[in-house]
């Protein structure tokens, strides 16, 4: 009986070890996720202040509040992230990535259906699209990005293309931990480089789409 005692002890012990350690990883990645794109938007908007400063007052002043307020916004993200939830939904998310895509030059065009996704699948689909909103802005030297996110009878799909340079090379941590949470909840992660680069996230009907809601 004491052994069995001592081995459900040893098993509890384990288990909240493991707990520990997989919610230090998801607050790393979050950070990583977050503080990457945010970096570069503040990055951006600070180059485009400086060459506005001196022939467009007016303008340079608004960049400068804007990066107040999205260093604001970040601020109460990482907050959020090591609570262990974000503020705001997909499309919010699109909004300012979108935005983000805008203010770096490249054109940006977005097709979204009408979703159903579990809160789970929605962050993941989030994060995803604004890790590769992210290395497109540091990376691609792209002036068009196309972003959908569709479904169709036995999945939802979605795709972030760019016209950019592409690559070949393995995948940064960045892309290594997006492809982790895609497939922890079913999914597949792939990308393509033949022109520009795109990434594919397809994630099963019967898995993705929110309980209660209608197939």
């Amino acid at each position: 009986m004491k052994g069995s005692n001592a081995r459900l002890r040893l098993a509890h012990d384990e288990i909240a070890h493991l707990a520990k350690v997989a919610e230090r990883e998801r607050i790393a990645r979050d950070l990583h996720d977050l503080l990457g794109h945010t970096l570069s938007v503040i990055i951006l908007k600070s180059e485009l202040a400086s060459k506005l400063a001196e022939r467009d007052v007016e303008r340079a002043r608004a960049e400068i509040r804007d990066v107040e307020q999205i260093s604001r916004d970040a601020l109460a993200q990482v907050r959020n992230a090591v609570r262990g939830y974000r503020a705001g939904g997909l499309r919010e998310e699109l909004d300012q990535i979108s935005h983000t895509l805008e203010t770096a030059g490249v054109a940006t065009e977005i097709a979204m259906d009408e979703l159903q996704l579990t809160p789970a699948h929605e962050a993941v689909i989030a994060l995803a699209i604004r890790e590769a909103a992210t290395n497109i802005v540091r990376h691609a030297n792209a002036a068009r990005c196309r972003i959908a996110i569709v479904r169709d009878a036995n999945a939802y799909r979605v795709t972030i293309s760019d016209d950019g340079r592409g690559t070949n090379e393995p995948f940064g941590s960045g892309l290594t931990g997006m492809r982790e949470r895609v497939e922890s909840l079913g999914g597949t992660l792939t990308r393509e480089c033949a022109r520009g680069t795109t990434l594919t996230i397809v994630f099963p009907l019967q898995q993705a789409i929110a309980l209660g809601a209608s197939a």
